[in-house]
């Protein structure tokens, strides 16, 4: 299971994702397998500028929950994204599911 874990500062944030290994049957300390981070240039605007899944942790939808779980806060918050990454704005810009969110 991934946990995505997020922070914000005054000009920038950070979505973090973690995802606890089984061995033999039992849970392991959770392991961070991925980030993005994104500018907060205004009150209303996040631009997402890089997301990165760690080496061993590909293919797992890993990057698709962070990008997702920033387009839940920022509609949770009235923001807007802007996808910079080239991750984040292939999948924010293929549907119209997002065109709410996008600036």
């Amino acid at each position: 299971m991934i946990t995505i874990q997020h922070t914000e500062t005054e000009r920038n944030g950070l979505f973090v994702a973690w995802m606890r290994a089984s061995e033999e049957g039992a849970c392991t300390e959770p392991v961070q397998v991925g980030e993005m981070t994104y500018q907060r240039p205004t009150l209303q605007r996040m631009i997402i500028n890089h997301t990165r899944v760690f080496d061993g942790f590909e293919g797992r939808g890993i990057a698709r929950q962070m990008v997702l779980a920033a387009v839940d806060f920022a509609r949770a918050n009235n923001r807007q994204i802007v996808p910079v990454c080239s991750y984040a704005r292939s999948l924010l810009t293929r549907t119209d599911e997002y065109k709410d969110i996008l600036a």
